[in-house]
Formats: C-alpha cells, sequence, structure tokens
C-alpha cells in the first residue's frame, strides 16, 4: 500500500454536496461560482458535484485501503484544484502542441493497474487526490501531459529539475490567465499551485470511521 501510495505521487508530481459553498462575494462575477480561471467560470455546483462523488465513494471503500481519511475541507479543495489545473493544463495542451490520445491513457491506465490492484489505486486516489473512479483516465490524462510537458521544458535533465521548471511554468501560466477563487472556497497560491484555506472557508471533518 505504501508503495503504491509513494509511486503515484512520484508519477504525478504535480499533483500534488456536501455542503455547496456558494454564499455570498463581493466579485460579482463569482456569485454562485467556485473558480474563474481565464474568464471561465467554474460552478460551485460542479466542484459540490464532485466533492459528493468523492464523499461516497470514500464511504464505500474497504477501509483498509486508505491510509488517512480527508476532511471535507480537504475534499473541496482538492476538488477546486482539479479544476483549476484542468484549465491550466488545456491551455499547455494547445499552446504546446501536446496530444495525448484515448488510446494512450488507457494503455497507461492499464500498465498502473497491471502492477497494482485497481481497487488500491482507486482508494489511493480518491482519498489523496479527490479523484472519483470515473474520472482515473482524467487523472492519468493529467500525468501524461505533465510527463511531456517537463520532457519539453527541460530535456534529458533529471526529475527535480523538469518538475521545477514545470512548476515555474504553470505558476507564470496561472497568473498570466488569472485565477480567481470565491473567498467561500480560499485562496489560489500560484506558486504551489494549489489553494489554500481563507478565513471564510467552511472546514469540517468527514464523519467516517475506520476502526
Amino acid at each position: 500500500m505504501k508503495g503504491t501510495s509513494v509511486k503515484l505521487r512520484l508519477v504525478a508530481t504535480l499533483v500534488l454536496g456536501v455542503a455547496v459553498l456558494t454564499g455570498c462575494s463581493d466579485s460579482p462575477k463569482l456569485a454562485g461560482s467556485a473558480v474563474v480561471v481565464n474568464g471561465k467560470v467554474i460552478p460551485a455546483s460542479a466542484v459540490a458535484e464532485r466533492v459528493d462523488k468523492v464523499r461516497a465513494q470514500i464511504q464505500v471503500t474497504d477501509p483498509s485501503l486508505i491510509s488517512e481519511v480527508p476532511s471535507l475541507i480537504q475534499i473541496n479543495q482538492r476538488a477546486v484544484d482539479h479544476f483549476v489545473r484542468a484549465s491550466l493544463f488545456e491551455e499547455v495542451v494547445a499552446r504546446e502542441g501536446i496530444t495525448v490520445t484515448e488510446r494512450d491513457v488507457a494503455a497507461y491506465r492499464d500498465e498502473v493497474f497491471a502492477q497494482y490492484a485497481k481497487e488500491s489505486v482507486e482508494a489511493q486516489l480518491v482519498s489523496q487526490n479527490a479523484v472519483p473512479a470515473d474520472d482515473v483516465e482524467g487523472f492519468m490524462y493529467e500525468v501524461m501531459v505533465q510527463r511531456i510537458l517537463m520532457e519539453k521544458l527541460a530535456p534529458g535533465a533529471d526529475n527535480q529539475t523538469q518538475f521545477l521548471a514545470m512548476t515555474d511554468y504553470l505558476t507564470a501560466l496561472s497568473e498570466e490567465l488569472g485565477v480567481e477563487l470565491n473567498p467561500r472556497f480560499g485562496k489560489w497560491d500560484p506558486s504551489n499551485l494549489i489553494s489554500t484555506p481563507g478565513d471564510e472557508t467552511l472546514s469540517v471533518p468527514l464523519p467516517i470511521s475506520l476502526g
């Protein structure tokens, strides 16, 4: 299990309903939204739907496959991060001419599942990355795009150098495009490419017992 977790962390280097956190916002364009990326509004309902899927899946996942149960605030943050990343990588693919086909993703998915049990992989992804089972392929797609981007930015360099190059690239991109979170979802940290809790962010532990 520990090996699976470490492997997934290394492979997805960047990767680092529930209450629908809409609330009121000082910015009209943020009303009813979770985040706005490059002018594109990601509604709070989309985040809530993903959070609901994650919570429901964790509830029925074998407790022995989950090393740590995330809190509600962690799930919400990771769900928001997912939508920001998806928007950033959509821009990356267009700018850099990166192509990853469904067949590529399927082959990579099968490779991972062949090395690790599907149930273990899905348990790690849902609990650590807020990736529900129906979006595993989406996660694999991001990993593949990351790999290609890292090699384009620092050809032949070691993993750490490539990772830092990608982080700098995505940090600059997120600042260029603009990432604005509804205060109920915290604030965007472009340097670390994650959302951080704000004073208005709800923090509620996920009511699951692993005992």
